[in-house]
């Protein structure tokens, strides 16, 4: 993992605005282990959770690959080590759900990943997908986000499956193959024209927004105002119901006699 300079050789990276322009950003990219740990970061995106391959940035990612080794972290975190054979192994990562005193609900799994479940059996954790045993060797098919521990890069899981055959497989790798040749292993390149249109409905997005901001803030001031007035309207006929009530009342019945008691 590297965090660096650019360099001249590097390709320019657009404006994060441009980046729903980019064939990577809101796709799952099919890479292998070894890719992952290879992604930069940039001073510029630190702390965001976005990678980059050339000048693709990227941020949601699919993996294939053998599961290697099943751990249970500080009674927190299921692990979930891959081995795609790419030259590095993996850890896929998701959190135990936690229950609070008193919450009953009903929940499809102890993971926050609903088709994921791990039990504790003879001391060992078992891990279950689709409510399916699934043993140390099986090949898993995982998406998620990437995250890093200690520097070193994690899948923070989302979705997952157990590889059925071998076709599947097969497919899986191909699908990861041309996924690396057809986008990966050239620049993102945004023209000027696209740019502009970005520019453009950014622009027009943002005086839709402003507007619906002042059509609120016009629509509150508004409600402030029918308020204050029939509170006002209210407090007139109160006052003028109680001068006409006082009007009416016989001299000194708006005081209490005295008790008389027997002496």
């Amino acid at each position: 993992m590297s965090t660096r300079a650019r360099s001249s050789n590097d390709p320019p990276i657009p404006a994060k605005r441009y980046f729903d322009a980019s064939p990577t950003w809101f796709a799952w990219n099919h890479l292998t282990a070894a890719d992952v740990a290879a992604l930069r970061t940039e001073p510029a995106f630190e702390g965001q959770h976005i990678y980059f391959h050339l000048n693709h940035p990227i941020h949601f990612v699919r993996l294939v690959g053998l599961l290697s080794y099943v751990e249970i972290k500080a009674g927190r975190y299921l692990l979930l080590t891959l081995d795609d054979g790419s030259g590095a192994c993996i850890e896929v990562k998701t959190t135990l759900r936690e229950r609070k005193a008193g919450d009953n609900a009903e929940y499809p799994s102890n993971t926050l990943v609903d088709n994921v479940d791990v039990h504790i059996e003879l001391s060992l954790p078992c891990l279950r997908i689709n409510n399916e045993p699934v043993e140390i060797g099986a090949v898993i098919k995982a998406k998620g986000t990437i995250d890093t521990f200690r520097n070193t890069r994690q899948l923070k899981l989302e979705r997952i499956w157990v590889v059925k055959d071998t076709n599947e497989e097969v497919k899986a790798w191909v699908e990861t193959a041309k996924w690396k040749r057809d986008v990966l292993s050239r620049p993102w390149h945004l023209t000027q024209a696209e740019r502009d249109e970005i520019d453009a409905r950014i622009q027009k997005d943002s005086e839709k927004e402003r507007e619906r901001s002042q059509k609120k803030h016009a629509h509150n001031k508004q409600y402030e105002e029918r308020k204050k007035r029939k509170f006002e309207k209210d407090e007139r006929r109160r006052k003028r119901e109680e001068e006409l009530y006082n009007a009416g009342a016989l001299p000194g019945s708006g005081s209490i006699p005295p008790r008389i008691t027997d002496s």
